[in-house]
C-alpha cells in the first residue's frame, strides 16, 4: 500500500504541475514531509491523506489501491463540472445549450444502497458475465451496457 501510494502521489503531481513544495505549502505541511510520503519513507496522517484526496480530485481508496470503492447509501454521483458549468451560464441561451451539449447525461444519480465504484474495465467485465448468463433475455443487452 505504501508503494502504491508513494507512486500515484508523485504521478498525481506530475500530472498538475506541482512541486513538493507547492503541494506541502497548499497541505499546510513542510516540503520534507511530502518528500517523505513520495520516497515511502513515512506515510501521511489521515487527516493528509484526506487533504490529499481533496488536492488532488480523487478518493482515499484511489491514493491507496483500492480498486472497489464502497458508497454509502443515500450517497448521489454528481457531474460537478458540468453542474458548475451550468451555475456559470450567464444566459438562458448559455445554459440550454450547455445541457444540448450534454444531451442523455444526468448531471446526478442516485446510488443505490450496496452500490460499489469500480474501474469502468471491471464494470463491463462483470456485468457481460451475468448478460451472458441469461443471453436470451430481451433486456440483458440493454441493462448491462451505458446508454448514450
Amino acid at each position: 500500500m505504501t508503494l502504491h501510494l508513494a507512486a500515484r502521489l508523485r504521478e498525481l503531481r506530475a500530472r498538475r504541475g506541482y512541486t513538493q513544495d507547492q503541494v506541502a505549502k497548499r497541505l499546510g505541511c513542510h516540503e520534507s514531509a511530502v518528500s517523505r510520503w513520495e520516497s515511502c519513507s513515512r506515510f501521511p496522517t489521515g487527516e493528509d491523506l484526506v487533504a490529499l484526496a481533496d488536492l488532488f480530485e480523487v478518493s482515499t481508496d484511489d491514493l491507496l489501491g483500492r480498486s472497489k470503492q464502497f458508497v454509502s447509501a443515500g450517497a448521489a454521483l454528481v457531474d460537478m463540472k458540468l453542474l458548475t458549468r451550468l451555475a456559470a451560464a450567464e444566459t438562458v441561451a448559455a445554459f440550454d445549450k450547455e445541457i444540448a451539449a450534454h444531451e442523455g447525461q444526468a448531471i446526478w444519480l442516485p446510488v443505490p444502497d450496496g452500490a460499489v465504484l469500480v474501474p469502468v474495465a471491471e464494470a463491463m467485465r462483470w456485468t457481460r458475465k451475468v448478460a451472458d448468463k441469461h443471453r436470451d433475455s430481451k433486456f440483458a443487452d440493454r441493462l448491462f451496457r451505458p446508454r448514450g
